[in-house]
């Protein structure tokens, strides 16, 4: 699978900007070369930027997910996760808090999932 995304990623749109380069070659200066070596690096570009930001917004929802648990572990248990005291257990029978935080994120992505 990753060499699946690596080609998808990087691959594909330098396989594309290349191309535009090899019709410059072939076609010349003069002739339709410029516009197409313009056109394919503006698409072999947008791919790029299309795979990039796509993987922004992924770890954007990751993001959201983790704040999201912390605002739950605040709810459930009255302080923000970075500020328990040492040796803090919960109430709830978690053995410490970093495992309580753990659940909560993977409770927040299946409700995301489930939407």
């Amino acid at each position: 699978m990753p060499r699946f995304l690596f080609s998808l990623r990087y691959v594909v749109p330098a396989a594309v900007c290349l191309a535009g380069v090899i019709i410059l070659l072939v076609a010349g200066g003069g002739g339709y070369g410029p516009d197409a070596l313009a056109g394919l690096f503006g698409a072999g570009g947008a791919i790029y930027l299309m795979n990039k930001f796509m993987r922004m917004g992924i770890e954007g929802d990751a993001d959201r997910d983790v704040e999201e648990a912390r605002r739950m572990f605040l709810d459930r248990y009255g302080m923000w996760p970075d500020e328990v005291p040492a040796g803090w257990v919960p109430p709830d029978g978690q053995p410490d808090a970093q495992t309580a935080m753990r659940a909560l994120v993977e409770v927040r992505r299946r409700q995301t999932t489930a939407a």
